[in-house]
Protein backbone atom coordinates (compact mmCIF):
# COMPACT_ATOMS: atom_id res chain seq x y z
CA UNK A 1 0.00 0.00 0.00
CA UNK A 2 1.31 3.29 -1.13
CA UNK A 3 0.54 6.17 1.21
CA UNK A 4 2.41 9.88 1.05
CA UNK A 5 2.01 13.30 2.66
CA UNK A 6 0.01 16.18 1.09
CA UNK A 7 1.44 20.05 2.01
CA UNK A 8 -1.49 19.81 4.64
CA UNK A 9 -0.23 16.83 6.31
CA UNK A 10 -2.55 14.30 5.52
CA UNK A 11 -1.87 10.77 4.56
CA UNK A 12 -3.22 9.69 1.17
CA UNK A 13 -3.73 5.54 0.24
CA UNK A 14 -3.04 5.47 -3.03
CA UNK A 15 -5.34 2.78 -3.47
CA UNK A 16 -8.22 4.17 -1.43
CA UNK A 17 -7.27 7.86 -3.45
CA UNK A 18 -9.66 7.89 -6.03
CA UNK A 19 -12.78 7.27 -2.98
CA UNK A 20 -10.21 10.07 -0.87
CA UNK A 21 -11.05 12.10 -4.17
CA UNK A 22 -14.23 11.74 -4.41
CA UNK A 23 -15.43 12.50 -0.81
CA UNK A 24 -13.22 15.48 -1.30
CA UNK A 25 -14.90 16.51 -4.19
CA UNK A 26 -18.46 15.97 -2.71
CA UNK A 27 -17.15 18.01 0.47
CA UNK A 28 -15.81 20.82 -1.47
CA UNK A 29 -19.25 20.90 -3.68
CA UNK A 30 -21.42 20.79 -0.02
CA UNK A 31 -18.86 23.64 1.48
CA UNK A 32 -19.24 25.77 -1.53
CA UNK A 33 -22.98 25.21 -2.00
CA UNK A 34 -23.18 26.35 1.98
CA UNK A 35 -20.80 29.76 1.18
CA UNK A 36 -22.63 30.56 -1.85
CA UNK A 37 -26.08 30.13 -0.67
CA UNK A 38 -24.58 32.12 2.21
CA UNK A 39 -23.53 35.04 0.16
CA UNK A 40 -26.77 34.61 -1.41
CA UNK A 41 -28.75 34.98 1.72
CA UNK A 42 -26.58 38.17 2.53
CA UNK A 43 -27.03 39.45 -0.60
CA UNK A 44 -30.57 39.38 -0.29
CA UNK A 45 -30.66 40.53 3.56
CA UNK A 46 -28.68 43.58 2.14
CA UNK A 47 -31.50 44.33 -0.66
CA UNK A 48 -34.03 43.96 2.14
CA UNK A 49 -32.49 46.21 4.46
CA UNK A 50 -31.82 49.06 1.71
CA UNK A 51 -35.50 48.70 0.27
CA UNK A 52 -37.39 49.16 3.75
CA UNK A 53 -41.29 48.45 3.78
CA UNK A 54 -42.35 52.21 2.39
CA UNK A 55 -40.58 50.81 -1.07
CA UNK A 56 -43.32 51.64 -3.75
CA UNK A 57 -45.45 49.31 -5.62
CA UNK A 58 -45.87 49.69 -8.99
CA UNK A 59 -48.63 49.03 -11.41
CA UNK A 60 -49.85 49.93 -14.75
CA UNK A 61 -53.75 49.72 -16.16
CA UNK A 62 -55.85 49.79 -19.05
CA UNK A 63 -59.22 50.28 -19.82
CA UNK A 64 -61.62 47.31 -18.39
CA UNK A 65 -58.87 46.35 -16.18
CA UNK A 66 -59.65 43.38 -14.02
CA UNK A 67 -59.92 42.42 -10.99
CA UNK A 68 -61.76 45.67 -10.45
CA UNK A 69 -60.65 47.13 -7.83
CA UNK A 70 -56.88 46.58 -8.07
CA UNK A 71 -56.02 46.61 -4.03
CA UNK A 72 -52.18 47.69 -3.22
CA UNK A 73 -51.00 46.94 -0.20
CA UNK A 74 -48.46 49.21 2.00
CA UNK A 75 -46.63 50.94 4.86
CA UNK A 76 -47.44 54.59 6.06
CA UNK A 77 -44.95 56.37 7.67
CA UNK A 78 -42.78 59.07 7.28
CA UNK A 79 -41.59 62.86 8.27
CA UNK A 80 -41.56 64.61 5.20
CA UNK A 81 -45.16 67.25 5.23
CA UNK A 82 -47.20 66.12 2.25
CA UNK A 83 -47.78 69.98 1.75
CA UNK A 84 -44.00 70.23 1.18
CA UNK A 85 -44.38 66.98 -1.25
CA UNK A 86 -47.48 68.53 -3.08
CA UNK A 87 -45.87 72.45 -3.34
CA UNK A 88 -49.61 73.10 -2.03
CA UNK A 89 -51.17 73.82 0.93
CA UNK A 90 -54.65 72.66 -0.37
CA UNK A 91 -56.22 69.75 2.04
CA UNK A 92 -52.67 68.02 1.82
CA UNK A 93 -52.41 67.08 5.26
CA UNK A 94 -50.09 64.84 7.18
CA UNK A 95 -46.72 63.15 7.05
CA UNK A 96 -45.36 60.47 4.53
CA UNK A 97 -42.15 59.53 2.88
CA UNK A 98 -39.97 61.70 0.65
CA UNK A 99 -40.47 58.91 -2.32
CA UNK A 100 -43.87 57.87 -2.96
CA UNK A 101 -45.79 54.52 -1.97
CA UNK A 102 -46.88 53.53 -5.37
CA UNK A 103 -46.34 54.44 -9.38
CA UNK A 104 -49.64 53.96 -11.33
CA UNK A 105 -49.16 54.28 -14.97
CA UNK A 106 -52.68 54.59 -16.73
CA UNK A 107 -52.57 53.27 -20.12
CA UNK A 108 -55.42 55.03 -21.46
CA UNK A 109 -57.43 58.07 -20.65
CA UNK A 110 -59.99 57.14 -17.70
CA UNK A 111 -63.33 58.92 -17.91
CA UNK A 112 -63.54 57.87 -13.76
CA UNK A 113 -60.84 56.53 -11.81
CA UNK A 114 -61.72 55.98 -7.99
CA UNK A 115 -58.77 55.59 -5.66
CA UNK A 116 -59.71 54.59 -2.02
CA UNK A 117 -57.36 54.17 1.07
CA UNK A 118 -58.55 52.27 4.49
CA UNK A 119 -56.78 50.21 7.07
CA UNK A 120 -58.17 48.24 9.99
CA UNK A 121 -58.22 49.94 12.53
CA UNK A 122 -60.19 52.65 13.38
CA UNK A 123 -57.43 54.57 15.11
CA UNK A 124 -55.80 54.94 12.11
CA UNK A 125 -56.30 58.15 9.65
CA UNK A 126 -54.44 58.13 6.59
CA UNK A 127 -53.95 60.73 4.15
CA UNK A 128 -53.31 60.76 0.67
CA UNK A 129 -51.26 62.90 -2.30
CA UNK A 130 -51.41 62.11 -6.03
CA UNK A 131 -48.95 63.87 -8.49
CA UNK A 132 -49.63 63.02 -12.20
CA UNK A 133 -48.56 64.20 -15.98
CA UNK A 134 -49.47 67.81 -16.64
CA UNK A 135 -48.88 69.27 -13.24
CA UNK A 136 -52.09 67.44 -11.65
CA UNK A 137 -51.54 67.67 -7.64
CA UNK A 138 -54.52 66.37 -5.84
CA UNK A 139 -54.76 65.49 -1.83
CA UNK A 140 -57.56 63.90 -0.03
CA UNK A 141 -58.43 63.38 3.15
CA UNK A 142 -61.33 62.04 4.98
CA UNK A 143 -63.82 61.72 1.78
CA UNK A 144 -65.11 58.61 1.94
CA UNK A 145 -67.21 58.23 4.93
CA UNK A 146 -65.65 61.10 7.08
CA UNK A 147 -62.80 58.70 7.57
CA UNK A 148 -60.72 57.76 4.37
CA UNK A 149 -58.90 59.63 1.97
CA UNK A 150 -60.69 59.48 -1.61
CA UNK A 151 -60.62 60.80 -4.89
CA UNK A 152 -62.75 60.18 -7.71
CA UNK A 153 -62.37 61.68 -11.02
CA UNK A 154 -61.31 61.61 -14.76
CA UNK A 155 -57.79 61.40 -15.17
CA UNK A 156 -55.65 61.74 -18.72
CA UNK A 157 -53.22 58.69 -19.30
CA UNK A 158 -49.43 59.00 -17.79
CA UNK A 159 -48.02 57.99 -14.44
CA UNK A 160 -48.84 59.03 -11.41
CA UNK A 161 -47.34 59.16 -8.28
CA UNK A 162 -49.64 58.23 -5.15
CA UNK A 163 -48.21 59.42 -1.32
CA UNK A 164 -50.27 57.75 1.55
CA UNK A 165 -49.77 59.52 4.95
CA UNK A 166 -50.82 59.98 8.15
CA UNK A 167 -51.93 62.81 10.42
CA UNK A 168 -48.91 62.31 12.61
CA UNK A 169 -45.48 62.05 12.44
CA UNK A 170 -43.98 59.08 11.61
CA UNK A 171 -46.94 57.19 12.45
CA UNK A 172 -47.04 53.32 11.31
CA UNK A 173 -49.99 51.34 9.96
CA UNK A 174 -50.66 48.86 7.21
CA UNK A 175 -53.21 50.00 4.45
CA UNK A 176 -55.11 49.17 1.22
CA UNK A 177 -55.06 51.52 -1.56
CA UNK A 178 -58.13 50.32 -4.04
CA UNK A 179 -58.48 51.37 -7.68
CA UNK A 180 -61.55 51.34 -9.57
CA UNK A 181 -63.27 52.63 -12.47
CA UNK A 182 -66.41 53.28 -10.53
CA UNK A 183 -66.61 54.73 -7.18
CA UNK A 184 -66.53 52.82 -4.24
CA UNK A 185 -68.11 53.49 -0.86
Amino acid sequence: MDTYSSKMGLKIDSKKGDQSKSIAKTFGQSFMMKLSGGILSSVILSLAIASPSFSQNTVSLGRNFRPDPVALQGNSSGTASIAEIAGIADNCRGFANAKPNHTITLRENFPVMDMLVYSSNINDDPTMLIKGPNGIVICADDESGGRNPQVTRRLPKGNYQVWIGSKNINQSFRYTLSLSEIRQK
